[in-house]
């Protein structure tokens, strides 16, 4: 088993060189606004084929990180990596295309200190931007003279955590973490005018280029509470709060004259003085409630709200975004974790429902996020009282935004792939 896991740790550290690009949502152009797309499934694999549900569903063999008070419950070392994906086709009214991505989605290694108290650490994605638009305006006063704005944005956020999950008392648990947010944006604003009358007019453009890093620490708590109600009957109630913070941040701002196919003509023509300030990200918090039978079943909902109208960017605005909000309910069913003779009963089948008024309200229109998941886990090998691995899969396909008011509409396919090794350290075994 050490063999094995030695290779995932070893893959795992090749996967961190790309992960700061915090890239999971596909191309999107809502992804312009504030620090773009926010990552929502801050669990893992499964929480994601339950529509994003699992404040207060706790499981054994996978890892608890969207709520730190259910690492308690990862009796046993638990290491997880895996990857996410999605393909998209965005529409207007007069146009559309399509375009995918992938990333990193989780790694994480969760480690039982004693028998009330368990601690994880990981590296996940926080928000993502990229984005492409292409936008032509007339020239006042003539009439055959165009303007051409393009504007283009990548990079994001990622986010490394440490946290504890500790128990109280009977079916009390409690827990908190510190994330160390870092990442960069690259975003670019041009403008060329097309005048036939005019000829080399457009052979070359300036483009405005901003360059941001932040990095700062964010801080979450959470609180989860289980009580058995009746026979093959427990409920769950837990939440999680994420304290406001103030990220450093410096921004460099260069101009630079491209060519119409994007080359470089001269060095950078201008370029302003490195400026240094803060951006507010609020605070935020989520609600779960559980059912499950304590052997092969849950079902859970969530919310979640975002302030966002209080968010505060590089220059002090609010980039004209508002409160989100956030519901998702999904289940998780094993028909039979302990079947020999069929191996479809010992697969963990998931499905889940979302709904997200999001950040975004553009030219009147609130965009809306909605969409429906499914996930599997599928046993690897056979499982002993040491070692137990386990493939993790999900998939997912949504909605966001309107073709209305001039906007654009998102039709997406996502998908997740996982492996999870749970394994019991510090045990001397009689025999290797």
């Amino acid at each position: 088993m050490y063999k094995t896991f030695r290779v995932l740790v070893g893959f795992a550290a090749l996967c961190l060189t790309h992960v700061a690009q915090a890239q999971v949502i596909g191309n999107t152009p809502y992804s312009r606004y504030g620090l773009g797309e926010i990552n929502h499934y801050q669990g893992s694999i499964r929480s994601a084929g339950m529509g994003g549900a699992g404040i207060s569903a706790g499981n054994s063999f996978q890892p608890n990180i969207t709520n730190p008070a259910l690492l308690y419950y990862n009796s046993i070392t638990n290491f997880d990596l895996s990857g996410f994906g999605e393909i998209k086709n965005l529409k207007s009214e007069t146009a559309s295309q399509r375009d995918g991505n992938g990333n990193l989605y989780n790694l994480s290694l969760v480690v039982p200190i004693s028998k009330r108290w368990s601690s994880g650490v990981g590296i996940r994605p926080f928000s993502t931007i990229n984005y492409e638009i292409n936008a032509t305006s007339q020239v006042q006063g003539n009439p055959q003279a165009s303007i051409q704005r393009e504007y283009t944005g990548e990079g994001g956020l990622s986010e490394v955590y440490f946290a504890h999950g500790v128990r109280l008392f009977s079916g009390m648990t409690v827990g908190a973490s510190a994330s160390y947010l870092f990442g960069n944006t690259i975003t670019e604003a041009s403008g060329t005018v097309v005048d036939p009358e005019q000829a080399g007019t457009n052979l070359a453009r300036i483009v405005q280029v901003d360059r941001t890093t932040y990095r700062d620490f964010l801080y979450r708590a959470g609180v989860n509470y289980r009580k058995k109600v009746k026979d093959k009957l427990f409920v769950g109630v837990g939440g999680v709060y994420s304290f406001a913070a103030d990220l450093d941040a410096e921004r460099d701002i260069t101009y630079e004259r491209r060519s119409q196919e994007g080359d470089l003509v001269a060095f950078p023509i201008a370029d302003e003085d490195t400026v240094s300030g803060t951006i507010h990200i609020p605070a935020n918090w989520s609600a779960g409630i559980s059912f499950d039978n304590a052997s092969n079943l849950t079902v859970a909902a969530d919310f979640s709200t975002y302030q966002w109208s209080k968010f505060k960017d590089f220059n002090g605005g609010n980039d004209n975004l508002k409160d989100s909000y956030r519901y998702a309910i999904g289940a998780e069913y094993t028909p039979d974790a302990n079947a020999i003779g069929s191996y479809f009963q010992r697969i963990t089948y998931r499905g889940g429902l979302y709904y997200n008024d999001t950040q975004f309200q553009l030219n009147g229109q609130d965009i809306k996020d909605k969409g429906v998941t499914a996930g599997f886990t599928l046993p690897v090998g056979r499982g002993t009282i040491y070692d137990l691995y386990l493939m993790n899969i999900s998939l997912g396909y949504g909605q966001r935004g309107t073709t209305d008011a001039g906007l654009i509409k998102e039709d997406y396919f996502q998908f997740g792939v996982g492996f999870t090794v749970n394994s019991r350290w510090f045990l001397k075994r009689r025999i290797e």
